[in-house]
């Protein structure tokens, strides 16, 4: 029965709401602000455009940390509360969106990763002396969707977010007017998006009309009759194809070659960090929904338990992401390409430390997994403002200009060869520590087959890294001309290559750290 209380609780549920909505919202105001920039001014101000754009993105993240702490708790980032929701019969509140430490984890791994893509836009040739106000609004844009991806609990807010950060995302990727590989990669991320899309709303109409509700926690909860068994477990499958799309991984990988070397550098590194970011938030949020995978078919004397395989799946799809990922990487020559294709791979990596997740695990199951997170994203984006910076004086992407890179950048070459040792997963780096952990929690949950393929995997990867090392350092050099760069652009090269070797050497507070930000 509605009575005043109701509303008096509903009232006070929507303030909480919106002080908790406030990083959200300044990114709505920038990207309004964004575009009024390039209608209001005359001329090209990339770089006003550029300033604007960081100073609302560090607003947001300012906002962001001071909402990491919560005072009942002293500090420590286990405090969760649902905004946005609907009050229940029995008083409680499910919310749209959750207001978490895991979420707080990703919206901030989000924040940083656009924060790095903005100075590689300026130094990107194709962005020069042009209004750069509606790319930076896109890319606000694709961040915002995913900040509600990272914090979504409800199906219908699952797939807002991803089709949100996905329709900025398009444009951003053909953002260049007469370049036909961005006009192509541009249609071909739309054509494979909508796929994707189609799909997996398809299946989340499943499980919503067979659980009766759109709220993630429920699905566990869901009593279903021996008919609607097997349908659930075909829904979640088909659920999966969305996200495996979001996370770049196997079987809706196809994308992610055409749509890397087909979108200006800047913008590809974003995507493989961020989106792969987000995906891998909302999937994971998603699976643990099912608790321990258990169906509870039938009611009273006549039910019965199936159990969903969902680790098979996403072990399965590790397995299948890591391997062609890598393979198809061995053939490559142009250096996006090949770094998609290890984008690939190492979402097989994620997956694999995914798959071990269990309910009774505890939020200490997560850290491997957000500590590979955080190295990837030194890693990644190293290797990437390297690749831009180096395209912006040769104008190539290919591996032939990278040939004795060693004498005309030497301090280039360095970074991006830590980088890419990181990758492949050597000591003394973050990468090889990155892959321990994920390879201890697989171990440890009894996956030693799946270890086994990942370390395999991992032997193959290194001819394809070593050969960018090998022309960088071996090889003379087509062009003896030195490949000098801003000492600003330096900087910030140093300060994602660097950490690649500290935390490999020390990565103890690190992974402490990421220890507070698991799913209660």
């Amino acid at each position: 029965m509605i009575d005043a209380a109701y509303f008096a609780r509903a009232r006070e549920l929507i303030a909480e709401s919106m002080g908790a909505f406030a990083p959200e919202l300044v990114l709505s105001l920038l990207v309004i602000v964004l575009l009024m920039h390039d209608l209001f001014t005359r001329g090209a101000r990339p770089e006003r455009a550029a300033a604007i754009a960081a100073i609302g993105l560090a607003a947001s993240g300012m906002l962001l940390w001071f909402q990491s702490s919560d005072p009942q708790t002293s500090g420590q980032l286990n405090g969760s509360q649902e905004i946005f929701g609907w009050l229940a019969d029995d008083g409680t509140h499910k919310g749209m969106l959750a207001i978490d430490a895991f979420a707080k984890f990703f919206k901030g791994f989000v924040l940083l990763g656009t924060l790095v893509t903005i100075p590689m836009c300026l130094v990107h040739p194709a962005f020069a002396d042009r209004r750069m106000g509606e790319f930076y609004a896109l890319l606000v844009a694709a961040t915002l969707g995913m900040f509600l991806m990272a914090s979504a609990t409800n199906l219908l807010m699952v797939y807002m977010g991803i089709e949100f950060a996905s329709m900025a995302s398009y444009l951003a990727v053909a953002f260049v007017k007469r370049d036909r590989k961005g006009s192509e990669a541009g249609l071909k991320y739309v054509v494979y998006g909508s796929v994707a899309s189609g799909v997996m709303i398809y299946g989340l109409s499943l499980l919503y009309g067979m659980t009766g509700s759109l709220h993630i926690s429920d699905l566990a909860d869901a009593n279903v009759t021996g008919a609607q068994g097997s349908a659930l477990a075909v829904a979640s499958v088909l659920a999966f194809s969305g996200f495996a799309y979001k996370m770049a991984a196997f079987p809706m990988h196809f994308w992610c070659p055409d749509v890397y070397e087909g979108s200006p550098v800047p913008f590809t590194a974003y995507l493989s960090v961020t989106s792969k970011a987000a995906g891998f938030a909302v999937f994971i949020r998603f699976m643990m929904g099912f608790g321990d995978g258990d169906l509870h078919v039938g009611a009273g004397e006549d039910a019965y338990t199936v159990t969903f395989g969902w680790h098979g799946l996403v072990a399965g799809a590790a397995v299948l992401s890591m391997t062609v990922g890598n393979m198809a990487a061995l053939w490559q020559t142009n250096l996006k390409r090949m770094l998609a294709y290890s984008s690939i791979a190492h979402a097989g990596y994620l997956l694999m430390g995914v798959a071990a997740f269990s309910p009774e695990g505890g939020p200490d199951q997560y850290a491997p997994v957000l500590f590979y997170f955080v190295a990837y994203f030194f890693m990644n984006l190293g290797a990437f403002f390297v690749v831009t910076l180096v395209a912006a004086r040769t104008g190539r992407e290919d591996l032939t200009s990278y040939r004795g890179l060693i004498t005309r950048a030497p301090a280039l070459c360095v970074c991006l060869i830590f980088c890419l040792v990181s990758l492949l997963g050597l000591p003394p780096t973050i990468g090889f520590i990155g892959k321990l952990e994920l390879f201890k929690l697989v171990i440890d949950r009894g996956l030693v087959w799946l270890a086994v393929v990942a370390g395999i995997n991992t032997a193959i990867s290194a001819y394809y890294y070593f050969k960018i090392i090998k022309a960088m350092c071996l090889d003379a050099a087509e062009d003896e001309a030195p490949v000098s760069v801003h000492p600003s652009s330096m900087v910030l090269v140093g300060l994602l290559s660097i950490p690649v070797l500290i935390f490999g050497i020390l990565p103890e507070q690190l992974y402490e750290f990421t220890r507070q930000f698991g799913l209660f």
